[in-house]
């Protein structure tokens, strides 16, 4: 018998586990012992900074200010900028063995993360495409946008292997549109780091946003399983 826990396409994990879980993963492909392996993850609240972001002055502040009002901080080892983590962010992590050479090898890793995507919100009736968009946080050219604005953020990681790379691929799609509060630990963060960058609540958008709900539950399910059917997330071992 099938079980909604063993149909549900998103694990709820602490988030110090999923950045085990990616790091595991990718030495795993790196290794040889694999070379696949994806889930679909989401997590408690938090902020999530690229390791150089730790080398400015005002990090260690920033970090304290933010764990007292609830957002701890994690470092990651993908590129990118600062993102939140919590209720209403879904992630997807895909990690593959790419071929030694592979040119533009960026833009093909980037196009194999988001084509899930993409395909999930045109089944539901969304056009999307690539694009920064200012004002939203870790702004990127291979953001996943609609109408301007940004629904999924990108980010992704190489590691030598013989013969090849193993690439570590990340996407955070938003379920729910930022809130204000979220966006205030965003900008109070660089503002405490020293960075002179502003974000923008209305630079992102959420599937809440852009679908007719029929109830949020049942229709965020069908798309996640939508997105988990087409990185063939069903064929790789769940996560213990």
């Amino acid at each position: 018998m099938i079980t909604a826990a063993a149909t549900d396409p998103v694990r709820e994990l602490a988030l110090a586990d999923a950045l085990a879980w990616e790091a595991a993963r990718l030495a795993d492909i790196a290794a040889g012992r694999c070379t696949f392996s994806a889930l679909l993850w989401s997590c408690e609240p938090a902020l999530v900074a690229p390791s150089r972001l730790s080398r400015l002055p005002g990090f260690a502040r920033a970090c304290a200010q933010a764990a007292d009002v609830g957002w701890p901080v994690h470092l990651r080892a993908t590129g990118g900028d600062l993102v939140p983590q919590g209720p209403g962010i879904v992630n997807l992590t895909l990690m593959f063995r790419g071929p030694q050479g592979a040119a533009p090898r960026l833009e093909d890793a980037y196009r194999r993360l988001t084509a899930p995507i993409c395909e999930a919100l045109c089944d539901a009736g969304i056009s999307s495409c690539y694009g920064s968009v200012p004002g939203a946080f870790c702004d990127g050219r291979f953001n996943v946008t609609v109408n301007g604005q940004k629904f999924a953020g990108t980010a992704q990681r190489w590691r030598p292997m013989v013969g090849g790379e193993a690439v570590q691929a990340h996407a955070l799609m938003l379920m729910r549109t930022p809130d204000d509060n979220t966006i205030a630990i965003l900008n109070r963060f660089y503002r405490d780091c020293g960075i002179d960058r502003v974000i923008h609540a209305k630079a992102h958008v959420g599937l809440q946003d852009l679908v007719q709900l029929d109830g949020e539950k049942a229709t965020q399910h069908r798309f996640l399983r939508m997105i988990a059917d087409r990185a063939h997330l069903w064929s790789v071992p769940r996560v213990s």
